[in-house]
């Protein structure tokens, strides 16, 4: 479940990771992804719905489902698959609803590269080249499309390919194509601009009686 959450959070992020080597970036498509940071990016806060398949083409299994996050500035929370998880800029909570346990941790920078789904929005890292695809027709709307390439040769994923609306610039969706044979597509279904207080963001014991807490910090 971690390594899903994982690479949820990792397609909720990644079309904000920008090249900053000039050999890498095409100019257009380095264009579109700021503009594109600058509508998402909201002080107050999103709700972001999304869907997510995930196919084995070596075995020809799919699967598939529905999650969601709220987000403000660098905290969040997630749910996926009856997993809500916290992150209130410091103290990160993992609640598993079902085990009715929760998991609390302090997570250091590099763990929140992978789990922070903004703080790759933020950070530009320098970890691929892209190129500007065009347009196209996704869902009846007029779409712009980015591919990016990952600089380093051991990452799991050879192609990722982004899609926005081309008049809102949100994100519509994601494709993952990976190495391995198992390809990941990431569909935005709604965005929601809101005001979210800070409270929204902490795992609160008092309103999930029973639950067991596992402190490690």
């Amino acid at each position: 479940m971690k390594k899903l959450l994982l690479l949820i959070c990792a397609c909720v992020t990644t079309f904000f990771a920008v090249a900053q080597k000039e050999e890498s970036v095409d100019p257009k498509a380095k264009a579109l992804l700021d503009k594109a940071l600058g509508v998402m990016e909201n002080k107050k806060g999103m709700e972001i719905q999304f869907t997510i398949k995930v196919d084995n083409v070596r075995d020809s299994k799919s699967e598939s489902f529905k999650g969601s996050a709220i987000l403000k500035g660098e905290k969040f929370k997630m749910s996926l698959k009856d997993v809500d998880t916290y992150f209130d800029g410091k103290t990160q909570a993992v609640h598993m609803v079902k085990e009715k346990e929760v998991t609390i941790t302090t997570p250091d920078k590099e763990d929140l590269k992978d789990i922070n789904p903004l703080l790759l929005m933020k950070s530009y890292k320098t970890d691929y080249k892209m190129r500007y695809m065009g347009t196209s027709t996704v869902n009846g709307k007029v779409c712009e499309e980015v591919e990016l390439y990952p600089n380093d040769l051991n990452s799991p994923y050879s192609i990722i390919h982004l899609i926005f609306e081309k008049n809102t610039l949100l994100l519509e969706n994601i494709a993952l194509r990976g190495k391995g044979g198992i390809h990941t597509y990431f569909n935005v279904t709604k965005i929601i601009p809101k005001e979210f207080k800070d409270a929204d963001f902490v795992f609160d014991a008092k309103q999930h009686p029973g639950v067991e807490v596992v402190n490690l910090q």
